[in-house]
């Protein structure tokens, strides 16, 4: 059985990233279907798994940080 993109980031100890990715950061990567877009993170590193491409940056410009209020 083949694991897919997101099974192996999650296994690779990745969680998904739930904030707001600004369209600077599709525009970077020159990306046609931001619609699909499912963004990783572990360490300051994001991945995505919404196309093909599977788009990554450390870069965090574009990605909407958030408060742990818990």
């Amino acid at each position: 059985m083949t694991m897919n993109c997101k099974q192996k980031l999650i296994q690779e100890g990745y969680t998904r990233y739930r904030g707001a990715v600004d369209a600077s950061v599709y525009e970077y990567f020159n990306c046609d279907c931001s619609w699909k877009a499912q963004w990783y993170l572990k360490k300051g590193q994001y991945r995505c798994c919404g196309c093909k491409e599977r788009c990554e940056t450390r870069d965090p410009e574009g990605f909407q940080l958030f408060l742990d209020l818990g």
